[in-house]
């Protein structure tokens, strides 16, 4: 099994790009579960966070489309803070930090997978799997990931087109049906009056539903080495994606309230809106329907943010941040194949851990949703933070270019973006109680392990120059 010096170019088209971004953002998660905290805080307003929230990610979406015209590589977001820094420490802790919280997704994955399967199954057919059925159906997260990200990336890509198509007709299908049934499907969109908790619950609604189910929009960035003509594509792929999840999420959460009507304060209770409605209104074959491709979409969503994470690993090992075994290529297929291994390695040893201290401590049902619910919180601070550190960068970078700073499009709008994650910071982590405090702990490992690698290995590390970056 030799290696090639690099990975494959020109593997990736456009549409393989869009569905990449599309089913990482998973049109599965708002449909079965996600968009139960919007309801829960803001009731028939829920459709109006997701469209503000929607609107207020292209502010974010403006740093990578900035980016992305000058800098493609499998280092995605950190290489873009490199371009603009030119300092090893800040932007290979960064890259760490990336690669730490993308293995968090897949663990939280694994618990989700299970969670969901066991209420679902619970819940529609009066089904309670044994313990080592749950978490071997939480393994099939990091198995999935080690198998597509060990061949091709155009395999990758046919995946996601396959299982984003399969998510979007199959929902929006459900939704069209969900307004034909409803008998309230009026003006639930006029105004955030509509709030169950008045302004301040639509904003934790936005924040905590809405804002949480577009991450992972960015996740194609550290495939720029491996797409065509990606200077081009790249941008425009992570646009298109947004425009059509934007438009989507906003629909099915509208539908989903629609047919709720005055009963919406019982979706606020239920653990996934859509299943108790289709259950309700059309029957067991519908929900079971709504369960079977929610958790495809789930798992694959998680299974192509894992091939993403392997590029960061290869990218950091290429950068002598991490062993130089890391980086090496598959001769057939062109993939990262070890640092592919050891992501499924690492993430598939913190699932058993994770759910095995969770179920042991809290119990069979509250254990696996911990599971899950502890490591998505940890994803959305780093996710936050590096966002919010990705935007700040974008005015060093236009100077470091030497162009022209453009005040709307360079500051004001990545500001907008970077404020309204700062206030999601301070919603999700404060005042957290036990057992979620631990989120603490686990953010505060993980920046500790992180610096420490960076340290021991600050000899070995190297820092491409600006015009290396920007002429690939």
């Amino acid at each position: 099994m030799g290696e090639e010096k690099g990975l494959v170019s020109n593997s990736i088209g456009l549409w393989g790009v869009i569905f990449y971004s599309i089913s990482v953002i998973s049109p599965a998660f708002t449909f079965t579960v996600g968009a139960v905290a919007s309801i829960y805080y803001s009731g028939s307003a829920a459709p109006l966070t997701y469209l503000i929230a929607g609107l207020a990610t292209f502010s974010a979406v403006i740093a990578i489309y900035v980016y992305s015209r000058y800098v493609n590589n499998s280092g995605g977001y950190f290489k873009f803070i490199e371009a603009a820094t030119q300092k090893a420490y800040i932007s290979k802790t960064i890259g760490l930090w990336y690669l730490s919280s993308i293995i968090g997704a897949i663990i939280m994955g694994g618990g989700v997978v299970a969670w969901f399967a066991n209420s679902a199954l619970e819940v529609l057919f009066n089904l309670a799997l044994p313990i080592y059925a749950l978490i071997a159906l939480s393994l099939i997260v990091p198995i999935l990931f080690f198998i597509i990200g060990y061949f091709r990336v155009k395999s990758a890509a046919k995946t996601a087109i396959t299982v984003g198509l399969l998510q979007i007709v199959t929902f929006s299908a459900i939704s069209i049906a969900f307004l034909v049934r409803s008998h309230y499907n009026g003006d639930l969109l006029v105004s955030i009056t509509k709030s169950t908790n008045g302004l301040h619950g639509f904003f934790l609604a936005m924040i905590l539903g809405a804002f949480f189910s577009y991450a992972g929009y960015g996740s194609v960035v550290s495939l720029g080495e491996e797409v065509k003509f990606s200077k081009d594509m790249m941008k425009k792929a992570i646009v298109y994606a947004l425009v059509i999840m934007v438009a989507f999420e906003t629909f099915a959460v509208y539908s989903i309230v629609a047919l709720a009507g005055p009963n919406i304060s019982a979706l606020g209770s239920s653990f996934s809106p859509s299943l108790y409605l289709g259950k309700l209104y059309f029957g067991t074959y519908v929900s079971a329907l709504i369960f079977a491709v929610g958790l495809i979409g789930i798992v694959f969503s998680l299974v192509l943010s894992g091939n993403s994470g392997a590029r960061y690993a290869f990218a950091l090992a290429r950068d002598g941040v991490l062993p130089s075994n890391l980086a090496k290529i598959h001769k057939h297929y062109g993939s990262p194949y070890v640092a592919v291994f050891w992501t499924f390695i690492i993430s598939t040893v913190g699932i058993v851990v994770t759910e095995y201290i969770t179920i042991l401590t809290l119990g069979y049902s509250s254990g696996l949703f911990y599971a899950w619910a502890i490591w998505g919180t940890v994803l959305m601070f780093f996710s936050l933070v590096l966002s919010t550190i990705t935007n700040t960068s974008l005015v060093f970078f236009i100077k470091r270019m030497r162009s022209r700073v453009k005040v709307l499009s360079h500051v004001i709008g990545p500001s907008i973006s970077s404020m309204i994650m700062i206030l999601a910071l301070g919603y999700s982590l404060f005042g957290l109680m036990s057992p979620m405090s631990s989120v603490y702990l686990i953010i505060l490992s993980i920046v500790i392990i992180d610096i420490a690698i960076f340290f021991l290995r600050r000899k070995s590390v190297k820092v491409d120059a600006f015009t290396d970056l920007i002429s690939r």
